[in-house]
């Protein structure tokens, strides 16, 4: 069987929802896969990721969420950057065991321009993603849960009317951004320093409650007060809060170091790891979890 592999483009996006969720996972509704493709943060997309066509159709996909995003913190000077989330990564078996799916990765990665991240919670390709030059983004995480240790008293706001006024405006577009998405914000301050958090609030495992984070816009205040922030954040009971170990270079005493399920990967010339965050990507599209 004959098959290309090209750009998707807004005639692929019905017949693209449709092999995702009639072969990849028909858990997730047709409405919920558009969202891959129809997000407003950014007008004018590329593509909206690789297909492989042959004369049966669409039978294969590689999905690529962009954004263009400010990179740095209020202690360097923001540079733009464009960042891409891969997601949805699926080849039909009778493609299979030809190379396509290969090909249709590294077609994806060509542009060297910009940064790729994918926060897959699959092994199956992972051993393809290695070989393709993806380096790990992380492996590894910190974790909090309330505790009544004496730590340094901080502000803590999740009202969103509170935050917005005291934020700059390049933080302010991203509220703007993610208010229609599956997140929490949190704005922390201490010692004259703030930083915008957005979390994932997800129940895992034995009812747990997770707080996972998601992007800080300070990530030396966040791990200063990662258990002062757990104690005011968490709610009672079984709760725990999360974040990359890239994004903790100095944890406090209090934070637990555990690996993650599976590693994350992402692949640059221009960012590095700890400057990739999990906002603008298929985890708030198709309202997944972390891990």
């Amino acid at each position: 069987m004959n098959a290309v592999i090209r750009p998707a483009t807004a005639d692929d996006i019905g017949p693209i929802c449709t092999l995702l969720h009639t072969k990849m996972n028909s858990r997730i509704p047709v409405s919920r896969w558009r969202k891959l493709m129809t997000y407003s943060w950014l007008a004018e997309k590329p593509d909206f990721g690789r297909i492989v066509e042959s004369e049966a159709g669409i039978l294969g996909f590689c999905g690529m969420v962009y954004s263009d995003r400010l990179i740095g913190n209020a202690k360097n000077t923001l540079r733009p950057e464009r960042m891409v989330s891969m997601s949805s990564w699926y080849l039909d078996k009778s493609l299979r065991g030809q190379g396509l799916g290969r090909e249709m990765l590294l077609d994806s990665v060509k542009d060297k321009s910009m940064t790729y991240a994918t926060l897959t919670n699959s092994k199956k390709p992972l051993g393809i993603v290695e070989s393709l030059g993806f380096k790990v983004l992380e492996n590894a995480r910190y974790v909090w849960q309330r505790s009544s240790a004496n730590v340094s008293p901080l502000s803590v706001s999740t009202d969103i009317l509170e935050i917005y006024p005291q934020l700059e405006p390049h933080q302010q577009q991203l509220m703007d951004d993610m208010q229609e998405q599956p997140l929490t914000p949190v704005l922390l301050q201490h010692g004259g320093l703030q930083a915008l958090l957005f979390f994932s609030v997800t129940s895992k495992g034995e009812n747990v409650t997770w707080y996972d984070l998601m992007y800080a816009s300070d990530l030396d205040l966040f791990a200063e007060h990662g258990q002062g922030l757990a104690n005011k954040l968490l709610p009672d009971g079984h709760a725990k809060l999360s974040a990359d170990s890239r994004f903790v270079q100095n944890p406090d005493a209090y934070g637990v170091a555990e690996d993650l399920p599976v590693s994350r990967y992402y692949i640059s010339q221009r960012v590095e790891a700890h400057e990739i965050d999990h906002l603008y990507s298929e985890l708030q599209l198709l309202d997944l979890k972390l891990d």
